[in-house]
């Protein structure tokens, strides 16, 4: 196989894709990344949580103080809106400082955990350099394959997210069930549950801002692969692990195709957002364990309830997932300690219980939607062997490897002993890996059950597979920096006629002068090797659903925002459910009936519109749900999301019909009046020159 995928016309010129970012895209940018990080990062501060275990989970409790609020002020009748967001922060700020501060007065300082071994100013100012590497590549790997932060994700997920954020702006309404109602909203139909703290933060970005509702959901989309390296990050050093492992693993997994694969692909939104916070929850476990007494352990539990219950606000699955990465830190803690069990399993629990309480709406929603995952599914069309190389060659996906990633975990696999505390990372990916094959080669009852709660999508199991296989991929790079330092410091002793049996070289300032040269060097050559960290490749897998279609096109845009100043306010337009207009409500705030592509359990009176509304003359019953639902308008739009997708039939043949009125039209979208049957189009209409049919075909071919 070839290395690197093939470059792309556009690529051709240029490997790497300089995107398009304005001033105003980066103001978006800046304040979605202060939402992120200050609520949270003071939820932390407050919490006795300091350095990168502070910065890297202040993502995680801005997401579960918001997935926990929204709901609350719905219930109390609170719109949700930036300033209750703010307020729910100052409550929780206010009572965790009252609490820390009561303790101490009543008990005293509690005594602290064990002491992790320090980074020097040099190293850590190496990791930091690393990070916003990291960062900054997931930026342009982003922004380079979607070409503008206001691009629309043309995939199926994306139009839900965005429909829901225009929804929670103009509603107020923070529920867990509302933003189902942009496409489940008949009366009598049952609730759709979904987690909603990714929308309920962009939905205060989206109201500070004034930003397009694409560039809002692009501006945090750009933002995970570094919310991902800075959890590999945080993870190394909460195990002590050494700087150059903690740098080249941040480094390793925003070069990682499978990653980017959650974001173009769907974008699977809150669970790529969920999957770059999992490592953390472990640093929040080790945390809460490691406290000496029961009394020191109430700040790190509370902490730990909290980070559960974010991973659970953005995405169940996430939370089970994380539980899963955990696993592994468990078991090689308690191997060679078994008296520890008893007491941290309770300590466990009881945060567990802590989390489930604050989160009881998410954990009820989550049971009654658990039987919906059996009626999704993916082939299985892989053989275990080309499942098991592909986790090895970071190819899945692709007719291509990204060969020195694999290079150096060979190098990882080679010397793991060596890898320490954090052994455990090999056998969590290990254990997803395992998942990825079985959702990839097996078709089996009993494979589809253990997979169910990942939707059965190797996609999602590939990626959480990789998260870990980047940390022995660091120590891959970090044991070649090693031998590095010891070869030249032999090299330096031989050359000071020094005997073998005095290595390595005596002299500190010669081993930490050497240690920061290799670093640097080993870390410069794993970028180079990788080709600028495999960015084209990348790019290309971006580039993959954006763009000029195919569900939503620039004439299709352009044709919704007229459609909204000729719908009234409080109409919904008649949609195909297959095409880009399922776009309409979130860039217009204009209601369709099909707000989503998923069909599945709409209402009566949408599936008899799709399936019969051009019978609207002849059948009562097409009127009747007409009426219904307030409809007077028709739009169909030329671009379908699916290649092999066509008109549904209700909306086909309305070229011809005498009882619409074409009020709108351009090359890709066509708005139709609903016209009593019989009546004839006025003088004035006629002299407008506007034609009774659309220049679209009607989707049959």
């Amino acid at each position: 196989m070839r290395e690197q995928d093939a470059p792309s016309p556009d690529q051709k010129k240029s490997n790497v894709i300089i995107p398009q970012l304005g001033a105003a895209d980066g103001v978006v940018v800046i304040a979605y990344v202060a939402t992120l990080l200050v609520p949270g990062g003071l939820v932390g501060l407050v919490g006795g949580l300091r350095g990168w275990t502070l910065v890297a989970t202040a993502p995680m409790f801005t997401y579960a103080v918001s997935g926990i609020a929204g709901p609350l002020c719905s219930t109390l009748g609170i719109r949700w809106s930036p300033l209750s967001w703010a307020l729910a922060f100052v409550v929780l700020v206010v009572v965790v400082g009252g609490l820390r501060l009561l303790v101490r007065r009543r008990r005293g300082t509690p005594p602290p955990g064990p002491a992790i071994p320090p980074w020097s100013l040099a190293a850590q100012l190496a990791v930091v350099a690393a990070a916003v590497v990291a960062t900054g590549t997931g930026i342009l790997v982003i922004l380079g394959g979607i070409r503008t932060l206001g691009a629309i994700p043309q995939d199926w997920d994306a139009v839900f997210h965005a429909n829901g954020i225009r929804y929670m702006a103009e509603t107020g309404d923070g529920s867990l069930y509302g933003m189902g109602l942009t496409n489940w909203y008949e009366p009598g139909a049952p609730p759709i549950f979904y987690p909603n703290a990714y929308h309920l933060v962009a939905t205060v970005v989206y109201e500070m801002t004034g930003a397009t509702i694409p560039t809002v959901l692009n501006a945090q989309t750009v933002l995970i692969p570094g919310m991902l390296a800075l959890s590999l990050v945080a993870l190394v050093r909460r195990y002590g692990g050494r700087p150059i492992v903690a740098a080249a693993a941040a480094l390793a997994v925003v070069a990682v195709s499978s990653v980017y694969d959650l974001l173009w692909r769907g974008p699977l939104l809150p669970f790529a957002t969920g999957v770059a916070l999992t490592p953390l929850l472990v640093v929040l476990v080790v945390d809460l364990l490691d406290a000496p007494g029961l009394r020191a352990a109430i700040r790190p539990g509370l902490l730990f309830a909290l980070g559960m219950a974010g991973l659970l606000c953005l995405h169940p699955a996430i939370l089970i997932g994380a539980v899963l990465f955990t696993l592994p830190a468990l078991v090689q803690r308690w191997w060679s300690t078994p008296s520890r069990v008893p007491r941290e399993v309770g300590l466990l629990v009881g945060g567990g219980v802590v989390a489930a309480v604050g989160c009881a709406a998410q954990v009820g929603g989550t049971l009654t939607t658990a039987g919906t995952l059996s009626a999704v599914t993916w082939p299985a069309d892989q053989t275990v062997s080309t499942a098991v190389g592909e986790i090895l060659t970071f190819g899945h996906g692709s007719d291509t490897v990204q060969l020195w990633l694999m290079a150096f975990l060979l190098v990882g696999l080679l010397a793991y002993r060596s890898l320490g505390a954090l052994r455990w990372t090999g056998f969590t990916a290990a254990v997803f890996g395992a998942l990825f094959v079985v959702a990839a080669a097996s078709s089996a009852p009993w494979a589809k059950t253990i997979t169910s709660l990942w939707w059965n999508d190797r996609w999602r199991l590939i990626a959480l597979t990789a998260v870990p296989l980047c940390i022995v991929v660091g120590h891959g790079v970090g044991e070649l920096q090693r031998l590095l330092v010891t070869g030249l410091a032999r090299i330096a002793d031989a050359a000071r006629h020094r005997p073998p049996e005095s290595l390595p070289s005596a002299s500190p300032a010669t081993r930490r002068v050497l240690a920061v040269a290799t670093s640097v060097l080993v870390l410069l050559a794993f970028v180079v090797l990788t080709r600028g960290l495999y960015v084209s490749r990348d790019q290309a897998r971006m580039m993959q659903n954006t763009g000029n279609g195919p569900a939503v096109s620039h004439l299709e845009i352009t044709g919704m925002e007229e459609i909204a100043k000729i719908v009234p306010p409080g109409e919904r337009v008649l949609n195909d459910r297959g095409d880009g207009s399922t776009w309409l409500y979130a860039l217009t705030g204009v209601e369709s009936v099909a707000g989503h592509y998923d069909g599945f359990r709409t209402g009566p009176d949408a599936t008899l519109l799709a399936q019969s509304f051009n019978r609207y003359p002849d059948d009562p019953a097409v009127r009747a749900a007409v009426q219904q639902l307030d409809i007077r308008y028709v739009q169909l739009d030329a671009g379908f999301l699916r290649s092999d997708a066509t008109r549904e039939p209700g909306l086909t043949g309305l070229q011809t019909a005498d009882w619409l009125t074409v009020v709108y039209r351009n090359p890709d979208v066509v708005l139709y009046r609903i016209d009593t049957p019989g009546t004839e189009r006025t003088a004035a209409e006629v002299r407008a020159g506007v034609p009774a049919g659309p220049l679209l075909s009607d989707g049959s071919g």
